[in-house]
This record gives structure tokens, sequence and C-alpha cells, in this order.
């Protein structure tokens, strides 16, 4: 089977067509996060809380999701639970919250994190879209 010229070319202007939207709609989007993540920074040098990334979720409830966290200042890692939010891994906050006893695992350190002591939070693609476009 061959294809008329016309035929062809429509076809190929349409691949071109749908790669030139994807790469505008990649862009847009990349340009939103690293947005996200400079709002997200003015929040931080606001002194709006304390910074921490998700570094592994390990059980998500109906009440809330128990994850390690490290704190982004130390390096220091830490269990913590947050009530009615299943947070999603990779993610920064800012947060202010207290550790305590946690008596499902006997840790004597767990964060817990209720939904108001969030005080910003981004996913973690908005840190790398920021470093891909500054």
């Amino acid at each position: 089977m061959h294809l008329s010229p016309g035929v062809l070319l429509a076809l190929v202007l349409g691949v071109a067509g749908i790669v030139a939207l994807k790469v505008r709609s990649h862009r847009k989007r990349t340009a939103a996060l690293a947005a996200q993540w400079q709002a997200f920074q003015q929040h931080r040098n606001a002194g709006r809380g304390d910074l921490l990334q998700i570094t592994r979720v390990y059980q998500r409830g109906r009440r809330g999701s128990k994850a390690v966290v490290t704190w982004c200042d130390t390096g220091r890692q830490q269990d913590a639970w947050f009530w009615n939010w299943h947070v999603p891994a990779g993610a920064y906050l800012l947060v202010n919250a207290s550790s305590g006893y946690g008596p499902h695992s006997h840790n004597p350190n767990v964060l817990y994190v209720q939904p108001g002591q969030v005080q910003a939070w981004v996913p973690a693609q908005a840190a790398r879209a920021a470093q891909r476009i500054g």
C-alpha cells in the first residue's frame, strides 16, 4: 500500500503538531512547578516552619499516613504520623509539629503532624523543575 504525497504530508504534520503540543505542555507544567517551588521557598525564608521531605510512606490508614521523614537542615530521619492526610512520598513540607511517644511502635520520638501544622508543601517534582529552569 502506497500513500500519496498529500496523505503522507498530512500525517507528518499531524505527528509534528502533537509533538509540539506535548513539548509546550511539558514546558508549562515545568514552569508552574518551578513557580510553586519559588513560592514555597518564600514561605521558608519567612520562617514559616521547619523543612522536611517525605522519604517513604509505609502505611496509609483511614485516619492518616505513617511515614519516614528527613529533616532537610540536618539529614536526620524520623518516623512521623500525619493526621487525616495521605501524604505524598517525596513531597517537601514546612511544618510546626512536635514529637512524642508512639504507642504502636514503642518509638519515643514520633513526629505528630496535625493538618493545621503544615504551613506549606510542594510535590517532589517542584524542586526538580526549579533546578531544570534555574
